[in-house]
């Protein structure tokens, strides 16, 4: 009996290894399944998400261009009944936002465009109705208004818009409908990584029920998945607050708080190339102790990670090939950042002690997932500047535009009124720009034109607000600046812009025109037309010269004041 119990043993002890092994290698299967099926689940959602951010692109970009075609339409239908007298600017800027967006959204128009002739095209369209509307404008501003009106009907103008609008509707519509597939498809994915990790789960516990030294081997696995749902959470979470930073400051926040949940333990810190794209600058660290200062800038030559576009491990206290710019008392994995097809920044994870390495590769896929969910939330906050910079910024000189001034002045009255306090406002002209633009060539005006608002702009202080009117007008905005102040920088501003004549070989001056709230106007529209008034006032004296508005009827300047009285304040009424 005993010896065949002695046979026996070694048998029993053979298939308890093997089940032993089958079990282990069915736990590493199914955890790695598990992790897998998260991180694939997260990039495909990610995937999705970036494609409801372009569609909301393309859509906004779109409705601009219908805009644009309205506003077009609607300038040439006042100038043929007679109505308005304002210039072409109106009218050029909406023809350049429907020629800016031809090759891009217009193209797509294609297809919707409802006519008999197939061939036609939004292009065609587009080219067919600016031609029309530039003769019917010739006519318009020559007087010969029935004529116009006849054109315009001879040319079929109002049917062709009618079908770019339907094209625009049809193209909206169907456009609009991709946002229920992708935010479906978002959907199933988080529903199939949460199904797919309770299965797993449950596979996992039915794996080791059947003895009871597995016990430990299921509260690992159980703890395993558990980290693994707090991690796809964490990501899903990061990748949702992401969504809404709206610059570094809120992204550098996200991070750290995801990295000291996700890979606690560790330090870190994340570069991003500065404006000229030469260096990378630290942003934002976390958790690195007291021990040697990073670097706070590093060039991608000193750096292998960037150099190779992979991941880099630099190893502590070894002989191992190290970056330049590597801390040596830290081991560091470096995970370069890209999306888009443009390099974005560096993320650096650090760990210290005598597995330092090993805890670093152990959290490579992890660390990869947090570097590719910050490079595209760099990305969209790149994008989103630079979009937000486009709107408000004329792209000619640098200065604001026409739509962020009047959105501002409004805000910048209304705070003078509640405060009592001043806003002064200098418009600005430059005199005789059709004749220089005539004789000396549009380059050299648009080249006058930049220096001139270079010239603004170094005259005024950091809290004063430069803008362009429309054409060669430009106006400033002087917060806390009485009429008198206001009328002394005017002529800083003129005499800095006349500095600029024989630059180019032409005389170059300009005429200025100053109003103020409270003394001169109540309103940011009355200050807009008192300024304006005080310009032509100006020109009509003889140009290159401020004028300033009249002031309002019980309103006195400050030098007519007494000493002890503040400036332009109300005179009592007898």
């Amino acid at each position: 009996m005993s010896l065949v119990t002695m046979e026996l043993e070694p048998v029993h002890h053979r298939k308890l290894y093997g089940r032993g092994r089958r079990r282990l290698i069915v736990q590493i299967g199914l955890v790695s399944l598990m992790v897998t099926t998260a991180l694939s689940g997260f990039f495909f959602t990610n995937a999705h998400q970036q494609a409801l951010i372009d569609l909301r692109e393309g859509g906004r970009q779109m409705r601009i261009a219908q805009e644009a075609l309205m506003d077009a339409e609607t300038y040439v239908l006042n100038k043929v009944l007679g109505d308005g007298d304002s210039g072409f600017s109106e009218y050029n800027r909406a023809l350049e936002a429907l020629h800016s967006r031809r090759n891009t959204q217009l193209v797509l128009l294609t297809p919707f465009i409802r006519t008999s002739n197939a061939n036609t095209t939004a292009g065609g369209l587009l080219d067919s109705l600016q031609a029309s509307w530039t003769e019917v404008l010739e006519l318009a501003r020559n007087g010969r208004l029935n004529e116009s009106q006849a054109l315009l009907r001879e040319r079929r103008s109002a049917a062709q818009v009618g079908q770019i609008r339907s094209a625009f509707d049809a193209f909206l519509t169907d456009w609009n409908s991709h946002f229920t597939v992708h935010e479906t498809r978002i959907e199933i994915g988080k529903l199939i990584v949460l199904l797919s990790q309770i299965l797993i789960g449950g596979m996992m516990i039915f794996a080791f029920r059947s003895a009871a030294r597995d016990a430990q081997a299921r509260q690992t696995a159980i703890t395993q998945v558990e980290a693994s749902r707090k991690q796809v959470g964490h990501l899903f979470g990061m990748t949702d607050m992401l969504q809404s930073a709206v610059d570094h400051h809120d992204a550098n926040a996200v991070l750290r708080a995801t990295a000291g949940e996700l890979i606690s333990g560790f330090g870190g810190a994340l570069y991003v190339f500065n404006n000229s794209r030469d260096r990378l600058v630290l942003s934002t660290s976390w958790a690195c102790g007291d021990g040697a200062p990073l670097p706070e800038t590093i060039t991608v030559n000193q750096c292998w990670a960037m150099k190779r576009g992979k991941p880099h491990i630099n190893q502590s206290g070894s002989n191992a090939l190290c970056c330049e710019h590597h801390v040596p008392s830290l081991a560091a994995l470096e995970i370069p950042m890209a999306a888009r097809g443009e390099n974005l920044g560096l993320l650096q994870i650090f760990a210290e002690g005598a597995d330092a390495e090993a805890r670093l590769a152990a959290i490579l896929p992890l660390s990869s997932a947090l570097g590719d969910a910050m490079s595209l939330a760099l990305s969209n906050i790149a994008l989103r500047e630079k979009l937000r910079s486009q709107a408000l910024r004329d792209p000619l000189t640098g200065l604001y535009n026409r739509r962020y001034m009047e959105d501002s002045l409004e805000r910048y009255v209304r705070l003078a009124e509640r405060e009592s306090r001043k806003v002064s406002v200098v418009m600005i002209d430059l005199d005789h720009f059709k004749r220089l633009n005539d004789e000396h060539g549009h380059a050299t005006g648009d080249a006058v034109l930049r220096e001139a608002a270079a010239a603004i702009v170094g005259g005024l202080r950091e809290t004063d607000v430069a803008c362009r009117y429309g054409g060669e007008e430009m106006i400033v905005f002087l917060p806390d600046c009485d009429l008198e102040d206001a009328a002394n920088k005017a002529e800083q501003i003129r005499a800095r812009i006349e500095s600029l004549s024989g630059t180019h070989g032409a005389k170059v001056s300009a005429s200025l025109g100053v109003a103020s709230v409270p003394s001169t106007s109540g309103t940011s529209a009355e200050l807009i037309r008192a300024a304006d008034t005080a310009l032509y006032r100006a020109k009509h004296n003889g140009r290159n010269q401020v004028a300033v508005a009249p002031l309002r009827q019980g309103w006195r300047s400050q030098s007519e004041a007494t000493k002890d009285a503040p400036a332009l304040l109300p005179i009592a009424a007898e």
